[in-house]
């Protein structure tokens, strides 16, 4: 449970009269209410959200790594069908890699965002880019004809990863493109201010003042 949430007491901090209504669900809030960003919302909306943002921080690990891991086997293959079609490396697909693969992991991790899930972003949008060199490792390793073992495969795989850096400085446009990439994988799932904080007190409606 979040450390954000307190349930042992009511807090009492600027009272809201009755018959506000929820920002969530627009039902009106009787006796307490939650604030999430600015927002009143009510105990049920208040549950529903922390099932959704807290979960299991293991489930919630390998759900926003298979997302993300789902989006970035895309988006490989989509760079590698470019390559071959036109002959062309269109760097600014990697662009669409990082976006793709940031938001599968924030899907994946229902938004909770942070360090942990912005690595994961950026390892696997640098994956997807590097695994395009992988054919192109294995045919220097093995040369023309020769054929490739999956022992040839795997160290192909670890040496794709410094593929973008070998290419000399005619590049470099190329590494600031992947770089931008993998910005917008790490600024997708920044963690964001979720605190939900409450219970408070709804003030009773005022009686109404008897004609004299």
């Amino acid at each position: 449970m979040s450390e954000n949430l307190q349930f042992d007491r009511a807090e009492y901090a600027e009272p809201v009269a009755q018959g506000v209504s929820c920002a969530a669900c627009s039902r009106s809030i009787v006796q307490s209410y939650y604030e999430h960003a600015g927002n009143i919302i009510c105990a049920e909306c208040r549950d529903k959200r922390e099932q959704g943002q807290e979960g299991v921080g293991v489930s919630r690990f390998v759900r926003a790594f298979g997302a993300g891991l789902g989006a970035a086997i895309l988006g490989a293959a989509l760079w590698y069908g470019v390559r071959v079609a036109t002959g062309y490396e269109v760097g600014l697909i990697s662009i669409a890699i990082g976006i793709g693969v940031g938001k599968a992991v924030a899907w994946g991790s229902h938004g909770k965002g942070g360090w942990l899930y912005q690595l994961i972003a950026l390892f696997l949008t640098y994956t997807a880019i590097a695994t395009n060199y992988v054919p192109d490792v294995v045919q220097g390793m093995v040369g023309e004809g020769g054929e490739a073992t999956a022992l040839v495969y795997i160290v192909a795989f670890v040496f794709s990863y410094a593929a973008p850096f070998l290419m000399g400085f005619e590049n470099i446009i190329g590494l600031l493109i992947i770089a931008f990439g993998l910005w917008e994988a790490w600024k997708i799932n920044k963690r964001s201010d979720d605190a939900i904080t409450g219970p408070f007190s709804v003030t009773p409606a005022a009686a109404p003042v008897p004609n004299v």
